[in-house]
């Protein structure tokens, strides 16, 4: 009884643009962050050294010479504008998530929660429908043009944001927290001058 309600809700279809929104969103983010945050402006000092943290049972994972590591940046980058704008989605998310979680385990140190979301939330991506609505997929394709998604397509994203922010409020109940040591040197920053 419970089983059959959570497939019906879960199968439920429902309009696509939040989702597609989503896409949206999270594609142009990520189009910026690879330039910034991810490493791509400062790539021949960062896989050139040899203080590198790798994470453990990944040390056979070696970044590859300048050259391939900026195809790489760039493949991740066309991928995540192919997210964007929804062209060839299927491919544009797996352009995006497999050089995403190479450099990932590439540089341990350079990595925070964050990082872990945005390669788990391009997976859920992957398997969604997010590509039905105001993207090149749906313009050239009419046939899922504003096909309504399953409601999973919601659901996994949303539960995988409940994780993040759940554990974030767990862990922050530690004596560090609470005791406010792990805010002090954020707390210096100038951006909270103001305040």
């Amino acid at each position: 009884m419970i089983f059959d309600k959570c497939h019906q809700a879960a199968w439920q279809l429902k309009d696509p643009s939040n989702l597609a929104v989503t896409r949206i969103l999270f594609g142009f983010l990520m189009a910026v962050d690879i330039h910034f945050e991810r490493g791509f402006a400062e790539v021949d000092h960062r896989f050139g050294g040899f203080t590198q943290c790798h994470f453990p049972l990944f040390d056979f994972v070696k970044p590859l010479t300048f050259q391939w590591m900026c195809l790489v940046y760039l493949l991740m980058w066309l991928g995540a504008c192919g997210i964007m704008v929804g062209y060839n989605f299927k491919l544009s998310c797996l352009s995006f998530i497999i050089p995403y979680w190479y450099i990932l385990i590439l540089d341990k140190t350079s990595w925070n929660n964050h990082s872990y979301l945005y390669g788990l939330l391009s997976i859920l991506l992957l398997f969604s429908s997010a590509n039905h609505y105001c993207s090149v997929d749906a313009w050239i394709n009419p046939d899922i043009r504003n096909k309504p998604v399953p409601n999973w397509n919601y659901l996994l994203v949303k539960f995988q944001i409940f994780l993040l922010y759940f554990y974030a409020g767990v862990k922050k109940m530690d004596p560090e927290w609470l005791g406010g040591y792990s805010m002090k040197n954020l707390g210096g920053h100038w951006v909270f001058t103001p305040f």
